[in-house]
């Protein structure tokens, strides 16, 4: 994410012309002392003109401090709410228990991807995977939480019916791979946990909705689904 997305630009003038300009005074402040000590030439000044300096350097700093942490603020919210839509999912039932599930990946420019079909058993359909969150300095920082969706699958909503039929389960792009399995295991020890917040499973479910398509997104926290009516 862009360090100055969604920020308003007269905080961002402000933030960067208070930090100039009240730079500025000290800079000359400090260029007379240079002078001074090396005993060089220079006009003489009053008290009163350093007081002003110093106390305009004070105010513009003051500004140009507050509405840069106004902008870190800002960075943090869009950090810590952003989502980032990575598949596109319909699914129609085809007869009772019996569903189609169609998922499009969706890349980080947007990009569809190949369309793959699933036949799944079912109540509802559930799509997971992968997802590594970081701590929350590093999310402050731009750093976005990884992720990869493993597995497509159907769910039974009680559980009696769940232990009666055999489950109707897809690995996508491969499943869950060594390296995935051992930061699950691994990711909050040693020096990673200074790093990682969190490296698990996660899904979401949903039922079959023939007038619908799901948008797959993933947050700092995990992934989520946003229905619309087609």
């Amino acid at each position: 994410m862009d360090t100055l997305d969604g920020a308003p630009w007269p905080v961002v003038a402000l933030a960067a012309g208070g930090l100039f300009f009240g730079a500025l005074p000290l800079l000359w402040m400090l260029r007379r002392i240079g002078r001074f000590v090396a005993r060089r030439p220079q006009v003489p000044v009053g008290a009163m003109r350093y007081f002003m300096a110093l106390g305009t350097s004070s105010v513009l700093l003051g500004v140009g401090v507050a509405m840069g942490g106004i902008l870190f603020g800002l960075r943090g919210y869009h950090a810590f709410t952003k989502r980032t839509r990575v598949a596109e999912v319909q699914c129609v039932e085809l007869a009772p228990a019996k569903m189609r599930l169609t998922l499009v990946p969706i890349d980080g420019d947007g990009q569809r991807g190949a369309t793959a079909t699933y036949d799944l058993a079912g109540d509802e359909w559930t799509v997971g995977g992968e997802v590594l969150r970081f701590r929350p300095f590093l999310t402050m920082l731009g750093v976005s939480t990884v992720h990869k969706v493993t597995r497509v699958e159907g769910r039974w909503t009680r559980a009696e019916d769940a232990r009666a039929h055999l489950p109707t389960a897809f690995d996508v792009d491969g499943g869950a791979s060594t390296a995935w399995l051992t930061l699950e295991r691994e990711g909050a020890r040693g020096p990673l946990k200074w790093l990682i917040a969190g490296a698990h499973g996660g899904a979401v479910s949903q039922q079959p909705d023939t007038r619908a398509v799901f948008d797959l997104s993933v947050t700092d926290d995990g992934y989520i689904l946003d229905k619309h009516a087609l």
